[in-house]
């Protein structure tokens, strides 16, 4: 079995309808554990049947097409006998199998943030998946779950996506599922014994027409322990780098959090790459396959870093122009009219009332 090596190609947008359907190997790790502790199962005559050689799959930016994973974990899943197979390896799953997601999604502000930033990310791990981010009438929050491509991976391997991102949301925030989930919605049929997805810890709907995470509207905005800017920007950077491998537009939201920290400098489209790593031509096709010229790309950073600014009630309008670019404060103000259709004072004053204790 020959495994995909990531390449330095330049970013291209997509000549197909869909992009090649692979995932990291670093999920043979977990399945080949969770054979020997879990079922007391030789993990390597499976591999060799199906034509993957475990000693070939330590690097961390190594792919597999789903195909061939779909057959591993249809063969597993028949030699452990467990119908619940896929649920048994996200527990076996740890974050050094992740790329850096896991971390990233940790290093996040809040709760919601991380899940935004779980949507621009997860395609890394698997190119199968294309969730969306949905709120409903009542403020809950859905995270649907799409296949992406023309092969629709098993039962067991939906499964192990549903439980190892269950589990990563857990860790995020440290509460149980039910302080986060209202439910889980599942495609798949009911299982003959419904026990270890009960156990997950948050009501399970079977037979349902898509994959959706429901998550409360209160767990939206709960703050993470591990809130760390600096070190997001240091495990984004290799995320970044694999989309790109991948054929994929870098996300605009991650890209204007880059350029928030460089807005003093007036940054330029060559600054942010040699910022991110990448060559300018690459940023710039990424840009381009969005239909968004770094100029508007700025204008954005700009905006969304000014009314972060004029939540500090410390920093003086003055401050807050010349950390988001502006050489004076009469730039500033027009800018923001043109963002808001009002002063940067008069929406400062909306925000300290709306925020004011009763």
């Amino acid at each position: 079995m020959q495994l995909n090596q990531p390449t330095s190609e330049k970013l291209t947008a997509p000549q197909n309808d869909y992009l090649a359907q692979t995932t990291l190997a670093t999920v043979v790790r977990a399945i080949a554990k969770t054979l020997d502790v879990q079922y007391g199962i030789d993990p390597l005559p499976i591999f060799q049947r199906i034509g993957i050689e475990f000693d070939h799959i330590n690097g961390n930016e190594l792919r597999l097409p789903v195909t061939t994973l779909s057959i591993l974990w249809q063969r597993c899943a028949e030699s452990s006998g467990d119908e619940a197979f896929g649920l048994r390896v996200a527990a076996h799953t740890g974050a050094v199998n992740l790329y850096g997601i896991d971390l990233a999604l940790y290093a996040s502000q809040t709760f919601g943030e991380s899940i935004r930033r779980h949507v621009e990310f997860v395609r890394v791990l698997s190119t199968v998946a294309m969730p969306t981010l949905h709120t409903a009438p009542n403020g809950d929050h859905l995270l649907q779950v799409h296949i992406h491509g023309p092969h629709v991976p098993p039962e067991v391997a939906r499964d192990y996506f549903v439980a190892l991102h269950l589990r990563i949301f857990q860790r995020q925030i440290g509460l149980p599922l039910c302080h986060l989930l209202r439910r889980l919605e599942l495609r798949r049929p009911a299982p003959h014994d419904p026990t270890p997805w009960e156990e997950l810890g948050v009501p399970v709907f079977f037979g349902q027409p898509l994959g959706t995470f429901v998550f409360k509207a209160d767990a939206w905005d709960l703050d993470l322990k591990g809130a760390n800017q600096h070190l997001l920007a240091q495990v984004e950077q290799p995320i970044l780098h694999q989309l790109i491998r991948l054929g994929l537009p870098l996300p605009a939201c991650a890209l204007r959090r880059r350029l928030a920290d460089m807005l003093p400098c007036s940054p330029n489209l060559e600054t942010l790459a040699d910022a991110i790593g990448l060559a300018p031509d690459q940023l710039q096709a990424s840009l381009r396959y969005q239909k968004l010229s770094f100029a508007k790309l700025l204008d954005q950073a700009r905006e969304a870093q000014a009314l972060h600014l004029l939540l500090d009630p410390t920093l003086t309008l003055e401050q807050i122009a010349n950390r988001t670019g502006f050489s004076k404060p009469s730039g500033f103000n027009r800018a923001f009219r043109r963002w808001r259709a009002i002063t940067p004072l008069s929406y400062r004053n909306q925000m300290t009332r709306t925020h004011d204790p009763l």
